[in-house]
């Protein structure tokens, strides 16, 4: 009885009106030069769709084959495989090909292949050949005259060929001389793009959250994108999410799940508890020995599973496949069942020093006294290794699920969410444990001595970062003291008291530029820089915050000793939020005696010790402040253009320095304009010393306006905003300060009584005095930027050799640059020159 040859196994399949171009794949196949093209992907990933898809849109000859269970017999294969290509060619052509087809007896396949060979080689038209679900062959056979077909195919023939599972077929041979194409899973995943734009066409209406949601459960496969749209999803809280993935749970379970045998749909079962799998978790879970092999099976089938490392063996299932396998568990066995694998997993994860999966596992599964403890004996670890957004999590479950969470690991949660800057929510843990503490007197037991001292600990942290209330946050380190601890696990971990800001001024525990007086300031930090203290992050905050304010207060005897003590505590602890403040510090400093080339040197030395763009974007900030300084417009624009600005970029630093830019170039308007968004800003925030800078800087543009009066009535307010906080070099550091303290002492000193007095007129006499002292000496204004520098240099005793390492020059570049600068001073040697700088 003859065989009856389906039509619909060699037709193209039609394209739903649904589908949305992939441009990005199609590209591919337009570009390139392979003959083999293969197309690997688990069911449902739009092999078929894109292959399609492509065909409808090339004009050339196709020849379809979609391969079923039935077709692993060599005759039968080759037989639908000829019989697809013959429609492709030309009518003689496929009388032959006919002949050959149905000769009796039957041709060996070497002759069916070669005979196919001659015949495609003798069309003069480009030829498709789809094989479509080639998973379905595993007889060597087909195996072996497939890979004759391809070795010797024309030059005007193409192979497509789609399956579920790896293909047995000499791929490496191929890849080397470039004959072959792959494409895979993470080519057919859909981008974010490509999902919006399929749910735009079938008119299913998704805000970006809920679109988010969505790609990120089905990770961008195509049928379960397909699939959330035919439940009709509308929203994307956790219930109706779960019921509108019940289409895919089905199709999984058909198409993969219940298409393998007993023991391995047991194996996914169990394992599906599991985030990711490794061998030997999955032994202990399945009672098996094989589970490498099992793994390596099933990645080889393609059954959704990926390598999570490329060199070990761990792997995942996709999202939607491991929530469809713990829904058939729950229906399969009974919860004590369940119970036992979820505790025989986690404690496998757990002895296998996974602590993290551990925990994530015993909660999922209900283990809460198991999570508590593990929680308990690793916090210090997971918390000075980041995870606190984890460990934040943890809690919640525990407290959602009514659990009686341990006061100390209630501590730590205030004290997390208190570093992740949820001062709120931390204050209410805080008043929580206080009651508590009022209905069963926990604090006065000794088992819990050590959650007390943390306790005391982050109250005082708390409130300095909620209020910059020092003063009490010293009161709670005193009671602490007091208390006499023995150690604490609070003091093991790093904390990062600043997040983005380049001044300590402007966070928090800088009290937002509200400058405490030196005596106020130091009974809080004096107590961190002794005793058990010393060796803490604070500690080098402590340091890095004084040395700003003797910077600002003009006092230069301290601050040398100040900012080292700090620099040290940021190397130590790689703290980028130390780090950069203080090498602009010092830049300061260094720019101050005119070293403008070493005070460059030191920040271009900070940019090496940070990598997050924020960090970089700060110090490239102030590299364009000190280029402004010195003058130097044309660098400061070339280093304007290396910071990357972006919508999210919220940096009043960075605007008051291209306000400043914009001053120098004249474009006056447009750099008001950018002021007074500052101190807007400043003003809503409660940032003192940006609102202070901000005003300074609106005054001196409102004085190039020529609004004279304007001006100094601008200038009065950021006096007003600095005096009783004694801000004096944030006035003395701009250029052109002396004439417009000069007009202001003048109009005061003309004004009638109670005019001007919110301002003390010692205060502008002050820094009028101050700002005169540190005038650069007339004589020496002839001098170049770095000769001026070298010249600071000389007089502060440096030699030759000195000069020449801090400035990166040779000791002959140093003698050229002396010679020229005595030669300006009108002097012969470097005693007569350093004359001129004495008053």
């Amino acid at each position: 009885m003859p065989n009856i040859l389906l039509a619909s196994k060699t037709t193209v399949p039609k394209i739903n009106e649904q589908i949305i171009a992939r441009n990005r794949l199609t590209a591919i196949f337009q570009q390139t030069a392979a003959k083999l093209i293969v197309v690997q992907a688990p069911a449902g990933y739009g092999k078929t769709t894109l292959l399609s898809s492509w065909f409808h849109q090339l004009d050339k000859t196709v020849a379809w084959y979609t391969v079923d269970q039935t077709d692993n017999d060599p005759i039968r294969y080759w037989k639908y495989l000829i019989h697809s290509i013959g429609h492709s060619l030309q009518p003689e052509a496929a009388a032959r090909i006919n002949t050959i087809l149905h000769a009796q007896p039957q041709l060996p396949l070497e002759y069916l292949v070669d005979a196919l060979l001659n015949e495609i080689s003798l069309s003069t038209e480009q030829i498709h050949i789809m094989i479509d679900d080639y998973h379905h062959i595993y007889n060597a056979a087909i195996h072996q005259m497939m890979t004759r077909l391809v070795d010797f195919l024309p030059e005007q023939c193409f192979i497509y060929v789609a399956s579920r599972s790896t293909i047995s077929l000499p791929f490496a041979k191929w890849r080397l001389n470039h004959y072959l194409l792959e494409i895979g899973v993470e080519d057919l995943l859909f981008t974010y793009e490509e999902a919006r734009e399929f749910y735009k066409k079938v008119n299913i209406q998704l805000d970006a959250k809920e679109l988010q949601k969505v790609f990120n459960v089905t990770e961008g496969w195509a049928t379960g994108l397909q699939l959330t749209n035919l439940a009709r999803f509308q929203n994307v809280g956790d219930e109706p999410f779960r019921e509108s993935n019940s289409n895919a749970a089905q199709y999984l379970m058909k198409e993969v799940v219940t298409k393998l045998t007993p023991s391995l749909q047991t194996f996914l079962l169990y394992t599906s508890l599991l985030e990711q799998l490794t061998p030997e978790t999955c032994n202990v879970l399945t009672n098996q020995t094989n589970a490498q092999q099992v793994l390596l099976e099933l990645e080889k089938q393609g059954l959704f599973i990926s390598r999570v490392e490329t060199e070990d063996q761990v792997y995942r299932y996709h999202n939607l496949l491991r929530e469809t396998l713990r829904q058939e568990l729950n229906h399969r066995f009974s919860q004590n069942d369940i119970l036992d694998l979820y505790k025989k997993a986690a404690v496998a994860l757990y002895h296998n020093r996974n602590f993290l999966s551990a925990i994530e596992l015993a909660l999922s599964g209900g283990l809460f006294t198991c999570a508590e403890q593990w929680i308990h004996e690793h916090i210090v670890m997971f918390l000075s290794c980041g995870h606190s957004t984890s460990y934040i999590n943890w809690i919640n479950i525990l407290l959602t699920n009514g659990y009686e969470v341990h006061p100390e690991l209630m501590v730590m949660y205030a004290y997390t969410l208190a570093a992740l800057h949820n001062l709120e929510d931390a204050s209410h843990i805080l008043l929580e444990l206080e009651q508590k503490h009022e209905v069963n007197q926990w604090m006065d037991k000794a088992e819990y001595a050590s959650a007390v001292d943390d306790f005391l600990g982050v109250k005082a942290y708390v409130f300095v970062m909620k209020n910059g209330n020092l003063a009490k946050g010293a009161e709670y380190i005193r009671q602490r003291l007091e208390r006499k601890p023995v150690g604490s696990k609070w003091d093991a971990i790093f904390i990062q008291y600043n997040q983005k800001e380049h001044m300590l001024f402007r966070t928090n525990i800088g009290s937002k530029g509200k400058l405490l007086s030196d005596e106020q300031a130091m009974s809080f930090f004096a107590r961190f820089r002794t005793g058990e203290f010393k060796n803490l992050s604070m500690t080098g905050y402590s340091y890095g915050m004084r040395a700003e304010k003797l910077y600002e207060w003009n006092r230069f005897d301290e601050l040398p000793t100040e900012l080292e003590e700090a620099l040290r505590s940021g190397h130590q602890f790689r703290d980028a939020g130390l780090l950069v403040p203080m090498y602009i510090l010092k830049s300061k400093v260094a720019a101050l005696e005119n070293q403008y080339i070493v005070a460059q040197a030191l920040l271009d030395h900070a940019m090496e010790n940070v990598s997050e763009r924020h960090w970089m974007n700060a110090i490239r900030v102030m590299k364009v402040l000190l280029f402004l300084r010195d003058h130097n417009i044309d660098q400061a624009e070339q280093e304007l253009a290396k910071i990357k600005v972006n919508a999210d970029m919220d940096s009043p630093f960075y605007s008051l320095v291209k306000a400043r830019y914009l001053l120098i170039k004249g474009h006056l308007l447009e750099a008001q304009q950018l002021i007074v968004q500052v101190q807007l800003q400043a003003e809503q925030q409660g940032q003192l010393s940006t609102r202070i800078e901000a005003t300074i800087l609106l005054a001196i543009c409102l004085a190039e306006l020529e609004q004279t009066e304007e001006a100094l009535l601008a200038f009065h307010q950021a006096l007003k905003f600095a005096e009783p906080y004694n801000y004096t070099r944030t006035f003395l550091d701009e250029c052109n300060i002396c004439s417009l303290l000069e007009n202001y002492v003048d109009v005061r000193q003309k004004a009638s009584k109670g005019e001007w007095d919110e301002v003390s007129i010692n205060y502008a006499y002050q820094l009028l005095e101050c700002a005169h002292e540190h005038k650069q000496v007339p004589a020496l204004e002839i001098l170049s930027a770095r000769e001026q520098e070298i010249f600071s240099l000389l007089s502060a005793g440096a030699s030759n050799k000195e000069i020449a390492e801090q400035l990166f020059l040779s000791e002959g570049t140093i003698r050229v640059y002396l010679s020229a600068i005595y030669s300006k001073l009108g002097v012969k040697n470097r005693a007569q020159a350093l004359l001129l700088k004495q008053p």
